[in-house]
């Protein structure tokens, strides 16, 4: 035995590996390649080589949206217009008249307001004969919606009868509409006896009317049914109210229509509105703490049948309404909270009634 052990081979040293193994072949040489001239190009928001390999497949999937726009020679063939594309009424969109390209774009419908108010009736009959079969898509357009409402405020009342027909194929559409909302309201103040306009409101009120009253547009209609409406209505917007007045008087648009049925009352079930106030409950002084809910109470302050009930009810929780700050402006309003809480002035005004 050798100092290392049997053999004299040093057992715990592990012999050196072979740089490489007699079965296994060398990597090849590398081979030299052709210069490759590249090219950048950008493809939407990418930055793609291109000339280096071979372009992209075409995707047999729908493509992205995108907007097409078509081009129409002027007279002189040196200016081209767009042509306006727009919503149909019920229908794809397609390329409509010119007149009704012009009302669509904002130039174009200034330019016809200016020459309906030069022109008068004669130039609005002549814009609306040219309108006819895009009525829908012009009153819910920005621009179109203003046209229409000057043309009928121009035009007798049986010559607006185009504009009704046409939308009454749309009537669940347009009171909810922020341009269209408008051209009613007009249609109301110019026309409202007009049968044709009267069957469109039938139509429109067919469905529920608190939605309509609970819109940021389609309150401005129910307001105006209730300042020029027919009887018929304004009853059914009355009505409406009726499932729950409370909720209604706190809405922000809802109450705006409230506060007309109570300070013009044009029907019977308007009176019945307000007597739901002031039946004696809380509810009325709760009511004129809240921020849409006062102005509903200072409708019924400014009636001379409600204002004796309405004062009473808010002396007896004068105290509660006088620590809110809707309340106290309200009472300070009516000349009930002076500086010492509520004034001597109620029971004045309740004995003075």
């Amino acid at each position: 035995q050798g100092p290392f052990g049997q053999g004299g081979v040093d057992r715990a040293r592990p012999r050196r590996a072979k740089k490489y193994s007699d079965d296994i072949a060398l990597p090849p040489p590398p081979q030299p390649t052709r210069a490759m001239t590249t090219s950048l190009v950008v493809k939407n928001t990418f930055i793609c080589a291109i000339g280096g390999e071979d372009p992209s497949p075409l995707s047999c999937r729908m493509r992205k949206a995108w907007t097409e726009t078509t081009a129409s020679r002027c007279a002189n063939d040196e200016v081209v217009a767009p042509s306006a594309w727009t919503e149909g009424c019920g229908v794809s969109a397609a390329p409509v008249a010119p007149v009704c390209e012009r009302v669509c774009l904002e130039d174009g419908a200034q330019d016809l307001r200016r020459a309906i108010a030069a022109g008068g009736r004669a130039v609005a009959l002549n814009v609306l004969e040219e309108l006819a079969g895009h009525i829908c898509q012009v009153a819910m357009s920005l621009h179109g919606g203003p046209v229409l409402e000057d043309i009928v405020g121009l035009v007798a009342a049986g010559e607006a009868a185009p504009i009704t027909r046409e939308l009454l194929s749309q009537a669940d559409r347009i009171g909810t509409n922020a341009h269209s909302a408008a051209v009613l309201c007009r249609l109301l103040e110019h026309a409202s006896n007009e049968v044709q306009v009267e069957v469109l409101f039938d139509a429109m009120l067919a469905s529920d009317v608190a939605v309509l009253c609970c819109h940021k547009f389609g309150y401005e209609v129910a307001v105006s049914i209730m300042s020029n409406g027919a009887a018929r209505h304004q009853r059914a917007v009355a009505v409406a109210m009726f499932a729950d007045e409370q909720r209604f008087a706190r809405h922000r648009f809802a109450s705006a229509v409230m506060v007309h049925a109570l300070l013009f009352h044009p029907v019977a079930e308007c009176d019945e509105l307000a007597s739901r106030f002031l039946l004696g409950n809380p509810s009325l002084a709760a009511l004129a703490c809240h921020k849409f809910g006062r102005a509903v109470v200072r409708s019924l302050l400014d009636d001379a049948r409600f204002k004796p009930q309405a004062v009473g009810l808010l002396v007896a929780a004068g105290k509660k309404v006088a620590k809110d700050k809707f309340g106290r402006v309200l009472l300070e309003e009516a000349g009930l909270a002076p500086e010492g809480g509520v004034s001597a002035a109620a029971s004045l005004v309740i004995a003075g009634a």
